[in-house]
């Protein structure tokens, strides 16, 4: 194997063993997913629902939107916050391959800042003026996911370095890349959909504006549903394009890979089954929550797998490398109470907004 174009090991070494930092990396992406599934999900379904609302500030649809964007408000800053964390994580494992995937996707890496600024200020652009600033937050996002999708298929495949060197936007023609997109946006779409449907149940149940909450919770239901099936279309076709070696290592990985494989899909059947039950969402307010737990614990295990297919990506190149490790203990302390105090502040917030819900045209 070809290792010519992968830059030396960091001479620094490793601060602390390898097994810690990919429990750290899975674990920081959860979180970061949890937020931009809520920003990138929520303003491609808000941006629909309001072209259907049509402007009638009464219409459920407008109403969806409105809330969707309110959502926003928090969790573009918190998809933000938690999105430093496994990308420090990330270049402390793979810094040869992560910033050299960044290098050759030069300019367009740099622009993902931008589009970044753009979505933000858009997205209140939007809530206070409305216009098109909504399509403009939706397809700045969009943007940015296409972005991550690129350099993530870059930097695991180094055997293809000349040739994107040559032509970065060839990763476009990666057969993995619009399929794994697919996946990505489709996820991000049924989490907030599914969002949006448990906490308009959470108001119709307490009678809240029932009409608009009963209609609201029905529409981000069926959202849920079909995006869901499309998810586990789109599933089956991202496994069988994987690269042979890859799709083998996860194949013949035992428990250790199969088993978070297995599980996801059973948890995607068992999702359908759920999102297929309910025809009154309002109806079943403990299978709407129990739909939301489910797909977040599916979350969870895919990112598990998403990590797998990494490692298998990069093994070829990654087991002719062995770094010093030369633990930082104390470093790591003070980032795990910062974490804790961190992840119990973020809970402080979303109970109090549960809680303690903004009344009026603030209203989340």
């Amino acid at each position: 194997m070809n290792t010519d174009l992968i830059p030396a090991l960091d001479a620094a070494g490793m601060p602390g063993p390898p097994w810690l930092f990919h429990f750290l990396l899975v674990f920081t992406f959860f979180l970061h997913l949890i937020f931009m599934n809520l920003t990138l999900g929520g303003t491609l379904m808000a941006f629909v629902a309001n072209l259907r609302g049509g402007g009638r500030t009464a219409d459920p649809n407008a109403v969806l939107a409105k809330r969707l964007m309110g959502v926003n408000t928090y969790a573009i800053s918190l998809a933000i916050t938690t999105g430093v964390a496994p990308l420090l994580f990330v270049q402390v494992l793979y810094q040869q391959y992560f910033y050299s995937g960044t290098i050759l996707l030069g300019w367009i890496w740099f622009n993902m800042l931008v589009l970044l600024m753009i979505g933000y200020y858009a997205a209140y652009l939007h809530k206070k003026f409305r216009g098109p600033w909504l399509g403009v937050s939706a397809l700045t996002f969009f943007g940015i996911a296409m972005t991550h999708v690129a350099v993530h298929l870059i930097h695991v495949q180094p055997e293809k370095w000349a040739r994107f060197d040559a032509n970065a936007l060839a990763v476009l023609g990666d057969p993995t890349y619009w399929p794994r997109l697919l996946h990505f946006v489709l996820a991000a779409i049924t989490f907030a959909a599914l969002v949006a449907a448990w906490w308009a149940v959470r108001r119709a149940r307490a009678g809240v504006d029932v009409e608009v909450n009963t209609a609201i919770a029905a529409t981000a239901w069926r959202w849920g549903l079909w995006s869901t099936v499309l998810i586990m279309v789109d599933g089956f076709i991202l496994l069988g394009v994987l690269p042979k070696p890859v799709l083998l290592g996860v194949m013949r990985g035992g428990l250790a890979t199969l088993g978070p494989l297995t599980i996801s899909i059973l948890f995607g059947v068992g999702l359908l089954m759920m999102l297929a039950r309910a025809k009154n969402p309002v109806e079943n307010p403990g299978l709407v929550s129990g739909t939301l737990a489910a797909l977040t614990l599916t979350i969870a295990v895919m990112t598990v797998t998403r990590h797998q297919v990494r490692v298998l990506y990069l093994d070829p190149f990654t087991s002719q490398f062995h770094p010093t490790i030369v633990p930082q203990w104390g470093n790591f302390i003070l980032f795990a109470l910062l974490l804790v105090a961190g992840l119990a502040t973020v809970f402080w917030m979303i109970r109090r907004v549960l809680t303690s819900p903004a009344e009026g045209d603030e209203a989340a």
